[in-house]
């Protein structure tokens, strides 16, 4: 499949890492040069210098004959002009593009343009990490990435010694709203902290919650919140070193149990969560999987990311090119540090055993440590 990828920052140079660019074609439009001569750039990749909104320019990456296209530049109205152009002078099959206010996305669904909002995901995923119970098996932990187990209601956390739940929210902003809105339509109990005098003073009449105006970063405004009763320290705030300074001052100075911060940067994730945030999220991730679930697949992919980025669950996809496929689990010389957990054939699982053979098609699940998974990529995939 040929795929054209507009915009080439930081969303979009994640979203090229996970596409298989050996199976698929795949084109980057972007209007910076310097960020299309990056060394670290991707050989298979077709670069282009030039702005997308021109349909001459897309004619020239192959619009004609793509069978996708994704929008994800930091400009919203640059997205859904190019992929209204996409859909309607070239009539590519599937089209997405990232939004950065949500209200704008029922128009553009209604256009055939499949939309994401940023804002949206990120809080959706807050949500979820306050409220899902933890996966039983490894089965369990593919099946809630590919999107197969049951949606469960979201349950407020209680005990009969700390009463409801207790969130505080650092950061009113779009996501801050989203989130605030979602757990107060669960009942949960919630004040929101918020830097900004003009958001402080938009958020207050929006939400049906206690908001503060102060330094969600200061034992001033953790103390007003009543940070020592909270279940949940939530930051969610545009800076992630403001985030991170937050949730440490909760977590030590009030111990609260549970911290969660946005994180824009996902260079950032893994050093956040070694200087003791419990939980890191990142829209750019959060897209990035919603954009490789619509995609055909890779041939590798990350399920969950644990022990401060230290240890990771993989998924392989094995094809013809596979140079284990054939070969018994026994006679082949894994990593040390990694362990074959599952393998998913025809929609059933297997579990390993030494006299296991793998097949093309396969999804092999793992637990992995970082630094070994480029050896354990090299033994299952040949790359």
């Amino acid at each position: 499949m040929r795929i054209i990828v507009v915009g080439y920052g930081r969303l979009g140079t994640q979203v090229v890492k996970q596409l298989d660019t050996q199976q698929n074609e795949v084109i980057v439009i972007d209007k910076q040069r310097e960020l299309l001569r990056r060394p670290d750039r991707d050989p298979n990749v077709r670069f282009i210098a030039g702005n997308a909104t021109d349909p001459d320019l897309l004619g020239e990456a192959g619009a004609e004959k793509a069978g996708a296209l994704i929008a994800l530049t930091r400009d919203e109205n640059t997205n859904l002009m190019v992929a209204q152009v996409a859909r309607t002078v070239f009539n590519i099959p599937k089209v997405m593009a990232v939004v950065y206010d949500p209200a704008r996305e029922p128009s553009y669904r209604a256009a055939g343009i499949e939309t994401m909002a940023l804002t949206v995901a990120g809080a959706e995923f807050l949500v979820g990490q306050l409220s899902a119970a933890p996966p039983k098996d490894f089965t369990q932990v593919w099946e809630r990435a590919h999107g197969h187990a049951a949606e469960a209601p979201l349950t407020p956390v209680r005990s009969e010694a700390s009463g409801p739940m207790y969130v505080i929210v650092v950061g009113g902003g779009r996501v801050g709203y989203f989130l605030a809105r979602a757990l107060l339509e669960n009942n949960i109990e919630i004040t929101i902290i918020e830097s900004s005098k003009e958001i402080f003073d938009l958020v207050s009449q929006q939400v049906d919650c206690p908001v503060i105006y102060g330094d969600g970063s200061s034992t001033a405004a953790l103390e007003m919140a009543g940070a020592r009763r909270a279940n949940v320290f939530v930051a969610v705030t545009n800076h992630d070193q403001d985030n991170l300074i937050a949730c440490q001052l909760a977590k030590q100075h009030f111990g609260v149990p549970k911290t969660i911060a946005r994180v824009k940067n996902p260079a950032n994730e893994a050093l956040m969560q070694q200087l003791g945030v419990d939980i890191t999220v990142s829209s750019t991730a959060i897209i990035t999987g919603a954009i490789q679930s619509e995609l055909p697949h890779s041939r590798i992919r990350q399920v969950l990311d644990l022990r401060a980025g230290q240890l990771e669950i993989m998924e392989y996809r094995l094809d013809s090119r596979s140079p284990v496929l054939g070969k018994h689990l026994r006679d082949l010389t894994f990593p040390a540090a990694c362990n074959v957990v599952t393998i998913f054939r025809d929609r059933e699982a297997i579990v390993p055993r030494g006299d296991t053979t793998f097949q093309a098609g396969d999804l092999v699940l793992t637990l992995v440590k970082l630094p070994t998974e480029p050896e354990l990529r090299k033994l299952l995939l040949g790359d």
